[in-house]
């Protein structure tokens, strides 16, 4: 039984999450917790928008006896809610859309999804807001073998992720692509774990960060972005960064910010 956390404010954005969610865990049997953080809204607004949803969601998908939904409402402040609800709940990942509750075009996530990310410790998969399922083929993990939590982090890989083809382990390097003693053993490790699945390593030396991982996913036909919540400042632009000319790649695939 997997548990599931799905923040919504009712909008096309997180319904678009939602229902990727429920495509992607088809087969697997599933608590969702759609959870509103209500700051403003009356109680019975309330009730009619969650009653509105589900009926959505009964008209959009068919009766599935895996699948059971589940309604909350919280009034604290948005990180207090999830905090809680993950803590409560058991929840093994969050699924939200891209802007999160901020409708922020500054940033590829908007200030709810960067909260979410970085205070609260649970897997996240963003989902851009035009995004569709489809099955995670090619799936690439960015990383600067700094962490040997690497390994720890990807574990839940077998069970949160289904068919995947081909995992791209990438390392971006400004200067060179050659690893001290540390980050060598650390790929020694990630080599170990990775032993029954389908990987390739690529190291790349390019000034910018951004431009980089925008080729390699368009060159690999990316569908997935794993990244490690402790690895994020050595990426944070990737997620982050103000929104920069011919770099669209976080408007194409969905991104798995995962946690020990």
């Amino acid at each position: 039984m997997k548990n599931i956390l799905l923040p919504t404010d009712f909008s096309e954005n997180s319904w678009n999450a939602i229902e990727f969610a429920i495509r992607f865990l088809e087969n697997t049997r599933c608590h969702f917790y759609i959870l509103h953080v209500n700051t403003t809204d009356d109680c019975s607004t309330i009730k009619d928008k969650f009653q509105q949803l589900t009926a959505r969601i009964s008209q959009t998908f068919p009766k599935n006896i895996l699948h059971k939904y589940i309604t909350l409402t919280n009034n604290s402040s948005c990180i207090q809610a999830v905090r809680h609800e993950v803590e409560d709940k058991e929840i093994d990942m969050m699924i939200i859309g891209a802007k999160g509750i901020s409708d922020s075009q500054a940033h590829i996530v908007g200030n709810f999804a960067e909260n979410i990310i970085t205070k609260v410790k649970c897997n996240v998969l963003i989902i851009p807001e035009n995004v569709t399922y489809k099955t995670f083929n090619e799936v690439a993990f960015p990383t600067d073998f700094t962490l040997s939590t690497d390994i720890r982090t990807l574990s839940p890989i077998t069970t949160l992720l289904h068919d995947i083809t081909a995992l791209r382990v990438l390392y971006i390097n400004k200067v060179s692509h050659q690893l001290n003693h540390q980050q060598q053993a650390n790929k020694a490790l990630l080599e170990d774990f990775l032993d029954n699945y389908e990987y390739s390593f690529h190291f790349l030396t390019h000034h910018n960060t951004e431009n980089a991982v925008e080729d390699f996913v368009q060159n690999k036909d990316i569908d997935l972005m794993i990244m490690a919540a402790k690895n994020l400042n050595y990426f944070k632009k990737i997620l982050f960064h103000s929104n920069v000319a011919n770099i669209n790649y976080h408007t194409k695939i969905p991104f798995l910010i995962m946690h020990e």
